[in-house]
């Protein structure tokens, strides 16, 4: 771990159930472990100063993201220990922009209140949709009201800095339903929404359903239909497609994934989380009792490393910026990263073919960017690049 940290990622595996189609690590725990794990990721950045001969306090992140899991789950006081351990190591004074994920049956005025005296200043709220029973259905544990309440609460905090999450291509949810809902997000004018194409995780409840014929997912065709009547009724709104899952007013993006998709370095704390340094690689074993056996030995977590080669470097982080609207330029890229010099003339070719089959076109910069039908192709693209 390089002393700049300039992003943080932590990731708090607590929540009060689990949704149907969530393959995140997260899982429902009693208070005394929520509270034993509260220090934990503090000590767990101070061992990877320490491990990379820095100093604490490390200087300010631009940005800092708490991720799960909920948590909300930690409660106030232990979001309150959570911190002071990351302030004992890290500077957060500075902090651009720091996110924290909430379910909206958790959100109110007094915690959100909180949440902006220790430092947060955006809230990511899960949403998913606006009909209570495709809520009940995916394990949802909040009703579309619960949402609605979440915005306002938030904003009677002084917290204006919001984000809702929902999902396309869910079962049960018609054109008229999907448009029903994204006429609620745009009734709570919010100035970011994500909108995640429904993915079937290994080992979901979700999935086992899929495999065993209960349950029948909308075709492709529907999904993409569904992904385009919300791209057309956001703009309308004024929220811009600035990545292929994500909206925003102007100034409101999620600099933190930003940042990720611009292929900077991060660090992630937790069980789960991934990091991203130089050429470096890895991330902590999915297991919480034996992270917080490690660590509470002060030895880092057990987990998976890699390091890539230069070139191997390049091409991942190029591959990246393809999600975004702004697009990537080969030629700046590699002015950046010397070791993509070898490849500008590959990328450029490959994205000049794609051009002429309407999947990519330029942008005012000279670099390259998705068209509308190019979005819905993108997996193939990064294929064709890589």
């Amino acid at each position: 771990m390089r002393a700049a940290l300039q992003h943080l990622y932590v990731h708090v595996p607590f929540c009060d159930g689990k949704c149907r189609y969530c393959g995140f690590y997260s899982g429902v725990a009693d208070e005394e472990t929520r509270r034993l794990y509260a220090p934990l990721p503090g000590r767990e950045l101070r061992l990877l100063a320490e491990a990379a001969g820095a100093t604490p306090p490390l200087s300010a992140p631009r940005t800092v993201y708490f991720g799960g899991g909920t948590p909300a789950m930690l409660g106030e006081n232990g979001l309150r220990e959570l911190m002071s351990g990351l302030r004992e190591n890290l500077a957060l004074d500075g902090v651009e922009e720091w996110t924290m994920e909430l379910n909206p049956a958790g959100v109110t005025r007094g915690f959100v209140a909180a949440l902006r005296e220790l430092g947060v200043n955006r809230l990511s709220i899960g949403a998913q949709c606006f009909d209570d029973e495709v809520l009940r259905g995916l394990g949802r544990r909040n009703t579309a009201r619960d949402v609605v309440r979440a915005v306002e609460a938030a904003r009677d905090a002084g917290m204006e800095n919001l984000g809702l999450d929902l999902i396309a291509g869910l079962p049960g949810v018609s054109p008229e339903l999907w448009q029903k809902s994204l006429a609620q997000v745009v009734s709570l004018q919010v100035p970011h929404v994500s909108v995640y194409a429904l993915s079937v995780e290994a080992g979901t409840a979700l999935a086992h359903d899929v495999a065993t014929g209960t349950l029948v997912l909308p075709d492709a065709e529907a999904q993409l239909t569904a992904l385009q009547i919300a791209e057309e009724t956001l703009a309308v709104a004024g929220l811009a497609r600035y990545e292929i899952s994500n909206y925003a007013r102007s100034g409101r993006e999620c600099r933190h994934n930003l940042a990720c998709w611009r292929g900077e370095d991060y660090l992630g704390l937790g069980p789960s989380a991934s990091s991203r340094d130089g050429l470096r690689r890895w991330t902590n074993d999915a297991d919480l009792a034996g992270y917080a056996r490690q660590v509470a030995r002060d030895l880092l977590p057990p987990r998976a490393e890699e390091e890539h080669d230069p070139p191997a470097d390049a091409e991942e982080r190029l591959v990246f910026g393809v999600r975004l609207q702004e697009g990537v330029n080969p030629e700046a890229f590699a002015g950046r990263h010397p070791a993509a010099a070898a490849r500008v003339a590959e990328w450029q070719a490959t994205l000049a073919r794609l051009e002429r089959q309407g999947v990519t076109e330029r942008t005012p910069d000279g670099g390259w960017r998705l068209t509308a039908r190019g979005r819905e192709v993108a997996d193939a693209v990064v294929e064709e690049l890589v």
